[in-house]
This record gives C-alpha cells, sequence and structure tokens, in this order.
C-alpha cells in the first residue's frame, strides 16, 4: 500500500486508534455491553415473574364455594382476606381479587351461566402475571364444570373435542426458533450500528480536524484532495464496521448467555448467510461513512456536526422499525427498490436462509447506486474551497 491514500489511510487509522475514548466507545463497550444489559433484564424479568408465581396473593370476594376451595387448593395460590380489595390492589398488597356473582354455586347447579369478575392492576406488570395465573385455574374449573354437567346426563366428555389439531412444521427438524428472534433484532440494529458505527471517526476526520487546524496542513501535501477523501473515507469505513462487528458480537453474546431475555431460542445460520449478512453490514457502513464524511467536512465544528447528523440516526431507525413486524415472504417487490428497507429485507432472507437472487441483485444493485452517490457528494463537497475552508 505505497499509494498516497493508502499513506493517508494509515494515518487516519492510527491517529483513531490513539484516541483510547474511540477504542473504548466503539469497540470494548458495546462487546462488553449488550451481554450486561440484556443478561440483567432477562435476570430480572425472571425473577419477577417467579416471585409472583411462587405465591400469587389474591383475595376473594363472594361465596364460599367449590372455586374458592379449587383455588386455594392450589400450592402457589394463597387467598389473603380483604376488607377494601380495590384499594388493596391499587396497593399491591395482592395482585388481584377475584369477585363472583350473586348466587355463584346455585347458577351452576342449574346449568345456568355464572359470572366472574378479575379485579386487577393494569398499571403493574405484576398484577397481569397474576391475572394470567389464575385465569388459566378459572379456565380448569369450568372446563370441570362442563366435564359434570356433561356426565350428570350421560354425555360423553369427548363430545367437546370433536377434532384433534396437530402442528406438523414446515421442517421436519427442530424449529429454528432463534432465526426468528434475531429476524426482528438483527436488521434493527445492524441498521443503527451501521448508522453511529462510522460517526464518531467521521466528525473526528472532517469537523474535528478543522476545528483543530490540522486539515490545512494535510491539504499542502502531496496527496491530492481525492486521495485524502478515499484515505479518510475508507479509514472511517474500517472503524464503522469494527464498531458494528463489535456490536453485533455482543448482541450474539447476549443471545446466547441470556435465554431469560431472549427466550430458549437455538439458533442455526449457514456460513452462506452469515458471508452475506457480513457483506450487508460492509456496505452499509461504507454508504453512511460516505454520507458522514461530506456532512462533517460541511460542518464548521464537532458540535456542528454532530446536530446534522443527529437526524441520520433517524433515518435508519424508522427503515428499521418499519419492517420490524414484516413477513418477509409476503414482501411486495417494491419494497426492494426502498431505500435501506430493501435493506432490512434482504437481511430477513439471509436470516431464515432465503437466497433469492432477483432481491439480492435489486437490493446490491442500488447499494452499489448510494455508495458512488454518497462518494460523489463527500467528493463535491471536498473539492469546495468555501466548504474546506468554511470556520
Amino acid at each position: 500500500m505505497n499509494s498516497l491514500w493508502g499513506i493517508v489511510f494509515k494515518k487516519e487509522l492510527k491517529d483513531l486508534f490513539r484516541d483510547k475514548k474511540t477504542v473504548i466507545t466503539s469497540i470494548i463497550l458495546p462487546l462488553v455491553l449488550f451481554p450486561i444489559i440484556f443478561g440483567l433484564m432477562g435476570k430480572s424479568a425472571k425473577s419477577s415473574v417467579e416471585k409472583v408465581t411462587k405465591e400469587v396473593k389474591i383475595a376473594y370476594v363472594g361465596e364460599d364455594n367449590s372455586l374458592k376451595k379449587f383455588l386455594a387448593s392450589a400450592p402457589n395460590i394463597k387467598i389473603i382476606n380483604s376488607k377494601d380489595y380495590q384499594e388493596d390492589v391499587k396497593k399491591g398488597d395482592v395482585y388481584l381479587a377475584v369477585v363472583v356473582g350473586d348466587r355463584f354455586e346455585e347458577k351452576l347447579s342449574q346449568d345456568k351461566m355464572a359470572d366472574i369478575k378479575i379485579i386487577y392492576d393494569s398499571d403493574s406488570g405484576d398484577s397481569q402475571t397474576a391475572m394470567s395465573v389464575v385465569r388459566d385455574m378459572i379456565n380448569a374449573y369450568k372446563e370441570e364444570v362442563v366435564k359434570n354437567r356433561l356426565l350428570s346426563k350421560g354425555i360423553d366428555v369427548s363430545i367437546l373435542n370433536p377434532i384433534e389439531i396437530k402442528d406438523e412444521p414446515l421442517k421436519k427438524e427442530k424449529a429454528n426458533e432463534g432465526a426468528l428472534v434475531l429476524n426482528m433484532l438483527l436488521p434493527l440494529y445492524l441498521l443503527i450500528y451501521a448508522v453511529t458505527g462510522p460517526m464518531a471517526a467521521a466528525i473526528d476526520l472532517g469537523a474535528g480536524e478543522k476545528e483543530r487546524g490540522t486539515l490545512e496542513p494535510l491539504l499542502t501535501t502531496q496527496a491530492s484532495r481525492m486521495q485524502l477523501l478515499f484515505g479518510k473515507l475508507c479509514a472511517i469505513s474500517v472503524m464503522g464496521i469494527i464498531g458494528t462487528t463489535s456490536s453485533l458480537t455482543g448482541l450474539m453474546i447476549a443471545f446466547k448467555n441470556s435465554p431469560d431475555f431472549f427466550g430458549s431460542a437455538n439458533l442455526s445460520l449457514s456460513v452462506g448467510s452469515i458471508a452475506l449478512i457480513g457483506l450487508t453490514a460492509i456496505v452499509l457502513n461504507m454508504i453512511f461513512a460516505s454520507v458522514e464524511l461530506a456532512v462533517s467536512i460541511y460542518a464548521k465544528s464537532f458540535k456542528e456536526a454532530q446536530t446534522y447528523l443527529t437526524p441520520i440516526t433517524v433515518v435508519g431507525m424508522i427503515a428499521a422499525y418499519g419492517t420490524f413486524m414484516l413477513d418477509v415472504k409476503n414482501a411486495s417487490i417494491m419494497l426492494f427498490n426502498v431505500p435501506l428497507v430493501n435493506i432490512a429485507l434482504i437481511l430477513k432472507e439471509f436470516i431464515i436462509g432465503v437466497y433469492n437472487p432477483l432481491h439480492i441483485s435489486i437490493t446490491f444493485a442500488w447499494a452499489i447506486v448510494y455508495i458512488l452517490a454518497s462518494i460523489l457528494f463527500a467528493r463535491y463537497m471536498f473539492s469546495r474551497e468555501d466548504v474546506i475552508f468554511r470556520t
């Protein structure tokens, strides 16, 4: 790498790695932070659910009857005497209250419908968890009542199940549940990381150099402006790719080690899928590196560059969230022509092992257009004297 742009590239990359803050925030922090965050969130959620389900404290309002005995027979349900059940639910002294209507037992004995109300706190996660437990118990009690009614009339209880449903996945092997979770998360995170990864380096090598007064001396060297541009662009792209790789590695570690948060999902990606996802990540970083460098060169100062570049993060998030719950198998071909949305969709296909040549061709053709347009934009900014010396 003896060309002048290569020398600029090595110089800029060394300068970026000398900055300990860049190394910590772009590489080390994402690698460590995500497993810690998701691990703590998973344990917190598991602890909360276990606390509620271990002892579901409820208030029972109404006459003593078979339902009360049925609920009390459950080892994890504790019935608390309450004088003001609504206030107790609000305070959290009980998770919920079961209120049975008048003549509950009498109506059941006469084969009539009896009513039950479950009073819970919609603002409390514990209350909602408890409600699902109690609702399951009441449904089980309801099934017992129906069976007894049928048996008393000499009717076979199997009449309640005229159809037996068997779930059979298209693929005979165990369903790749991990891919379903990753299908929603990976495009979202990859788009966000591709925007934020190169940003710090782009601001530092553009507006940062102008603010420090080091850009003018660089322009006096033998390297042409285009060589300076490509050297800086490659350095920014490399930092973005490293930052994205670090962030995604942290996410994958969290995915593997935090089943309490992500669920007990197995994950299996083919070598081809991983390679294509990696290629897409590189393309995304190059696109945003070019745009962010151009904007950074235009800005007068470090702070102004940050202000200009913040909306770009929002653009990436809109594309990511817009496809968050979209089933890529039913996606219109037109969506593969929408900037960033097509990249999110192609990532979803790679994760589930779908390699549609038409979708890949359209997406990467547009990606090449994006990269060329971004580089031309950066070149235009870098060639203007009023922009370079705008202070």
